[in-house]
């Protein structure tokens, strides 16, 4: 049996991902946000661990806020 098949017959759920408001997720050729509701990857639950898996194309980079700033306005 092929790795990948005994891989896909341990899997519980599989779960497309898709990106937020937030921009985190980018287009690998264009470099532009993926806009919100647009599937970025797939979180793949199987007895062992949940795996993200990005599609090919997608690329993640987020940008988090300064976390003095942050901490104040989540106050």
């Amino acid at each position: 049996m092929s790795h990948f098949k005994s891989y896909m017959l341990k899997i519980d759920t599989l779960d497309i991902v898709c990106a937020s408001d937030y921009e985190e997720f980018f287009y690998k050729d264009t470099d532009e946000p993926v806009q919100e509701g647009d599937p970025v990857g797939l979180d793949v639950e199987n007895e062992d661990s949940i795996d993200f898996i990005l599609f090919s194309n997608v690329y993640w980079n987020p940008t988090y806020p300064n976390n003095d700033l942050y901490m104040e306005s989540n106050l």
